[in-house]
């Protein structure tokens, strides 16, 4: 794997190079059609690599596992750096370096992040490839070909697509007040634009519960378009309004004045690329169930548990064990004054997903210091198998479920930040144990590691400056 850290390397080397010389990245280049331009020349190039892999050895190198550990070690590095320091807000096309702020803080406009991110989904491209045209269709095998397809491709798909998308989405705050229509929306630069639409504020409604906390608050509005009928509607967290290709998103509201608020703030967004993101996500949804299904040895299980009882007993009490701690350390399970943003269907299953999988790869670090310590050998792979598939769903719901919340799938909060480190950290465990010649031992510290990295995610951040007033996790409101 020592070319794979150099070629990685290489591309940091560059990216710093590219940063000091011309900036950071300005993606609103990348506006449509630019960005339909890069993603067909971006899947063309994916293509010659594969075609030219016998005779280039650099391409035929790119789609192994000894390229993508190193690419997933370097993502795991910067986001980490990212995690560590505090995230701003940007101004498209200015430098991130203003106002005292680390000039890494904004990793989307970084070059060697952004090198790193294609970099992978180039390995992404040349794997799909490989694996799909390498065997015919009808023989791909089920237990093996399925759900790596659906996770690479949905993977790939929700990378490419997201990332060149974002040039196009357009996210607008409008303020509006009760009796009087509102046709001018704000950009994150205060530029007023003109929407085809007016919004009347007819009622702001704020319900709380004893100890004075918001329970829900809402926004009775009447939509006037310039064509067709008015829309009476009411607005709330989690429950968007959709009209002429914009969702209409509660926001915020003046505070200060609480129930009695004659101002409610709106959140306007356009993102014509979300289909293709959203079959992105539902395919590596759909990979992830299947990981589960196929990784679980039903009948296998039984007989091991039959053939050596004292080890499966041990296993289930440390499972068992893992499980009432996670659900201890998870106080918000107990809540009975949850904020408007967790008054969602996406709420149990994004919680009970991430406690299961939080359960399984607590047992596997326990296992994994314990093989350390004894200097034993064991398998945790179904173990840590179905761990990752359930992060990955856990962190897929939450997506989905921001997307309805706050009108945005991924926007490197703290949380989400971390949460990425550590599904980054399981992966590079997953891909190295595929390396026939892998290293045991490296493969338990591996995966010890991603589980302190799991900690941070978890719990860890509140300590963190990145997170202090920057997340949306902690579920206070904007006003």
């Amino acid at each position: 794997m020592k070319e794979g850290f150099l070629i990685g390397g290489g591309l940091i080397i560059a990216g710093l190079m590219l940063e000091l010389s011309s900036g950071p990245v300005d993606w609103d280049a990348f506006r449509w059609p630019v960005n339909g331009i890069v993603l067909a020349g971006f899947l063309a190039l994916i293509a010659i690599f594969f075609l030219l892999r016998k005779r280039v050895y650099v391409f035929q190198f790119i789609g192994t596992y000894k390229a993508a550990i190193p690419a997933l070690v370097y993502a795991v590095v910067l986001t980490i750096i990212m995690g560590l320091t505090r995230q701003k807000s940007l101004t498209p096309g200015l430098s991130p370096m203003g106002e005292g702020s680390l000039w890494i803080n904004y990793m989307l406009y970084f070059w060697p992040f952004v090198l790193i991110y294609v970099y992978i989904a180039v390995i992404l491209g040349q794997i799909i490839l490989r694996r799909t045209l390498n065997s015919k269709l009808s023989a791909l095998n089920l237990k093996r070909d399925i759900p790596f397809l659906l996770n690479h491709l949905g993977l790939f798909l929700a990378m490419t697509t997201a990332t060149l998308g974002n040039a196009d989405m357009q996210r607008l705050k409008m303020i509006t007040m009760k009796g009087e229509p509102e046709w001018r929306a704000l950009t994150s630069q205060q530029q007023i634009v003109e929407m085809p639409f007016a919004i009347e504020l007819k009622e702001f409604v704020m319900e709380t519960y004893d100890d004075g906390s918001p329970r829900r608050f809402a926004s009775d509005i009447q939509i006037l378009p310039k064509t067709g009928d008015n829309i009476q509607t009411i607005v709330e967290v989690n429950k968007p309004v959709e009209v002429d290709g914009w969702k209409i998103y509660q926001y915020g509201y003046d505070t200060q004045m609480g129930s009695m608020s004659q101002t409610s703030i709106l959140e306007l967004v356009s993102d014509p690329w979300l289909p293709l993101v959203y079959m992105g996500i539902y395919l590596m949804l759909a990979g992830a169930v299947c990981f589960i299904l196929l990784s679980i040895p039903w009948a296998g299980g039984w007989r091991q548990a039959r053939k050596h009882p004292k080890s499966a007993l041990s296993i289930a009490i440390v499972i068992t064990a893992a499980f009432f701690c996670v659900h201890h350390f998870m106080p918000i399970l107990h809540s009975d004054t949850l904020v408007p943003a967790l008054q969602s269907p996406w709420f149990k299953p994004h919680i009970i997903a991430y406690m299961l999988a939080y359960t399984l790869m607590a047992s596997a670090a326990v296992i994994a210091l314990y093989l350390l310590l004894r200097s034993k050998q064991g398998n945790l792979d179904n173990l840590v198998f179905v761990g990752i598939s359930l992060i990955t769903i856990g962190m897929l719901f939450g997506a989905l479920w921001a997307k309805e919340a706050w009108g945005h799938y991924w926007s490197w909060d703290p949380k989400e930040t971390w949460a990425a480190i550590t599904w980054f950290a399981y992966l590079v465990y997953v891909h190295y144990r595929q390396i026939p010649t892998h290293q045991p031992r490296l493969a338990l510290w591996v995966l010890l590691i991603s589980f302190v990295l799991l900690q941070m995610c978890w719990w860890g951040i509140k300590f963190l400056p990145a997170a202090q007033g920057a997340s949306v996790h902690v579920y206070s409101m904007p006003s």
